[in-house]
């Protein structure tokens, strides 16, 4: 089950990732709609580039990962509540997309980083292996306390 959380974990960040190739806003002129794609806007690519970032971070399995997710999240919605664009335009579907994804992307992520603490040993009755040493639940100083 763990894997496929990541993988899909994974798949959420390219989506969101590949929404920087999709209209991303929207400029009603005199001439027509004109569209911008995501790509073509500096934070677009920085978007883009944090995407790459957290797919290579759920790759190696790195817990933080999550924090990348949800700062392209946080872009995307930092777009469609203050657009950069002239004359304030329309977010496009690009967008949606991503914000949809890394929202998927953050949940998945942050649900199999808690699903990574051991429980205590809720059916042991010392908390650990009967080899290794006992566990409390947690790492560091507040896995030690008593």
């Amino acid at each position: 089950m763990r894997v496929a959380r990541l993988r899909i974990a994974q798949a959420s960040s390219a989506v969101a990732g590949a929404a920087m190739f999709l209209p991303w806003h929207v400029n009603g002129g005199l001439s027509g709609t004109q569209t911008v794609r995501g790509i073509g806007t500096g934070i677009g690519r920085l978007l883009f580039v944090v995407c790459i970032v957290t797919i290579a971070a759920v790759q190696i399995r790195w817990r933080p990962a999550w924090i990348g997710a949800g700062f392209a999240g946080a872009i995307a919605v930092r777009e469609v509540l203050d657009p950069s664009g002239v004359n304030n335009p329309d977010p496009g579907s690009g967008l949606w997309v991503a914000i949809i994804a890394s929202a998927v992307a953050v949940v998945l992520l942050v649900w199999d980083m808690f699903a990574g603490i051991p429980d205590g040993g809720a059916g042991d009755d010392d908390g650990g292996d009967a080899d290794g040493p006992p566990r409390r639940g947690l790492s560091g100083p507040l896995g030690r306390r008593r």
